[in-house]
Parts: structure tokens; sequence; C-alpha cells
């Protein structure tokens, strides 16, 4: 099965998925770089406003599920980079203004 699954259909998984305390995707808050296949896996690179942040695991877990779900069985793996300051910017500009929770 992990043959068959192309980067292209991964990416539009992952482009629907939506942030935890966000009300915007990964996708429209530039979380997600290279989407790689590489031998029967997937790579998917989750970009970061800041080093270290507490969630990141949770947010791969959260990608993992949902490719897992329309693609039983592919192996997803992470790599994690820091955003440039340009998608930062627009990154924290969309937080502010689709914040789920409290401030």
């Amino acid at each position: 099965m992990t043959n068959e699954v192309s980067v292209e259909e991964v990416m539009e998984v992952i482009k629907k998925i939506e942030h935890p305390e966000i009300a915007a995707t990964f996708h429209e808050l530039g979380m997600v770089g290279n989407v790689e296949k590489v031998g029967d896996g997937i790579i998917v690179e989750i970009r970061v406003p800041f080093p270290n942040i507490p969630i990141k695991d949770y947010l791969a877990g959260m990608i993992r599920s949902e490719v897992n779900k329309s693609f039983p069985g592919v192996s997803v793996s992470f790599n994690f980079a820091v955003m440039t300051d340009d998608v930062r910017s627009q990154f924290l500009f969309l937080a502010r203004q689709r914040w789920k929770g409290e401030i």
C-alpha cells in the first residue's frame, strides 16, 4: 500500500488538518515544509514558530493519525524546522486573529 501513496495525496490530507489552538490549518499557518517519499515511508517537515515548542510531538501525532486514517500502514516520520521570520510573522498574525482559546 505504501508504495502506491504519492506525496500529493499525503499533502491533500495534511492541508485539511486544523491546528488545535488556532482556527486555521497547518498549511494556512505555514507549518508544513517539504513532504518527501523515502523508501516505503513519508517524511514531513513541520515548521514551528520557535525552537522547542511544547506541543510539537502532539502536532506530529495529529498529522500521523490523519495520514494513517487515509492510508493505513504508511510510515510517517518528521523533521522539525524553525520558521523563517516572514513565515513566523504570518503565523503570529493568523494566530492572533483566529485563536480558539482565551488570551
